[in-house]
């Protein structure tokens, strides 16, 4: 495991919990098969365009390109997040040299990634504009749901990301009850 992320985080490239089978796996593997239980009930298929909204350092976006044949763009509010995301992602090429482009794509087996600083309220203006303009086969959010003040606004900026057909994903913690209140059209 990489020293910088144990020196700054205590914790491997994966921010988010993990999805445990047994009680000797670790927090590594965990986090691992919470991505590999997401694929398998999203039926996501290999080659997807993913937005991976609250990426954080990164580990699920590196993952999905280079496991899945991804091309993944994952984003974050925080730019030293992108930062090292980026690093960890180069060390991960063995340093694959990129253009001056700050928001560059790297080729991670099969797939590619890139990451971008964006404050995710603002993400469905970023990549409608013609410099960015993309759309996805899926919205991938891992337990950065709760950190959104407006969940609404998410919920709009994903519908007009989203290729035709295309899915959100979505693993998060939620209070009893929350998701009965959608099911009867309540809101959000």
């Amino acid at each position: 495991m990489n020293s910088l992320l144990i020196l700054l985080f205590g914790r491997g490239e994966h921010i988010h919990h993990g999805y445990f089978l047994s009680p000797n796996d670790t927090k590594e593997k965990a986090h691992i098969q919470l991505i590999e239980l997401l694929l398998e009930r999203s039926s996501l298929p290999p080659g997807s365009t993913i937005l991976d909204v609250g990426c954080g350092l990164g580990g699920t976006s590196r993952y999905l390109a280079k496991n899945h044949c991804c091309r993944a763009v994952g984003v974050t509010i925080s730019g030293r997040e992108v930062e090292i995301a980026e690093k960890l992602t180069l060390e991960e090429t063995g340093g694959q040299d990129r253009t001056a482009d700050r928001d560059s794509t790297v080729t991670l087996g099969e797939g590619s990634v890139r990451f971008v600083e964006l404050d995710v309220e603002k993400m469905g203006d970023f990549f409608t504009v013609e410099a960015n303009k993309v759309t996805f086969d899926c919205v991938w959010i891992s337990e950065a749901m709760s950190h959104l003040p407006d969940k609404e606004l998410f919920f709009r900026n994903t519908a007009i990301l989203l290729n035709p057909g295309g899915k959100l994903v979505v693993a998060d913690l939620v209070q009893s009850g929350w998701t009965n209140g959608i099911a009867r059209g309540e809101g959000y």
